[in-house]
């Protein structure tokens, strides 16, 4: 029961790639590594909070300028030959105030995700050099493992699990 239930929970709620190179690269770096972890995500963490901070204090300068855009797209004259009575009113106020909030609000999302997007660039090169060491780190043994196999015959030839 409890898989179908995470099933569920990562289906309403995806926990994002940034997310998941966060739990990989914890089981893999060392201390020296760690320094350099914390020090991107405090500097990535410092750009949301910088861009968060800057759509609160501008919010209303970005909207007004996406709803004078609006107004003014609305305004522009266009070559369609649709009856005025059938068309739909270019200037209603609540359509165009609704439009103008879902810019915004989709620029300031676009924003945070292209910050999500250079961190886990940042995060995958990270992870890609744990995983080298960590694969040097194991090469001596898994020579030794190979050198000593006291296997016969055809069941030398049978890569084993451990191998």
């Amino acid at each position: 029961m409890s898989e179908l239930s995470d099933q569920v929970r990562a289906h309403f709620k995806p926990r994002g790639e940034v997310y998941e190179l966060r739990h990989k690269l914890a089981q893999v770096m060392n201390g020296k590594e760690w320094q350099e972890f914390r020090k991107v995500t405090e500097d990535f963490g410092g750009k949301r909070t910088f861009t968060k901070r800057a759509f609160e204090l501008d919010y209303h300068l970005r909207f007004d300028e996406a709803r004078q855009r609006l107004i003014d797209e609305a305004g522009s004259v266009k070559r369609r030959l649709v009856p005025k009575f059938m068309g739909s009113d270019n200037f209603d106020k609540t359509e165009i105030n609704r439009r103008a909030d879902k810019q915004v609000r989709d620029a300031h999302d676009k924003d945070l995700a292209r910050i999500d997007v250079a961190e886990a660039g940042v995060l995958r090169d990270m992870l890609g050099n744990c995983e080298k060491r960590v694969m040097q780190k194991e090469k001596p043994l898994r020579d030794f493992q190979k050198a000593v196999d006291r296997r016969a015959g055809p069941d030398r030839r049978v890569r084993s699990w451990s191998r």
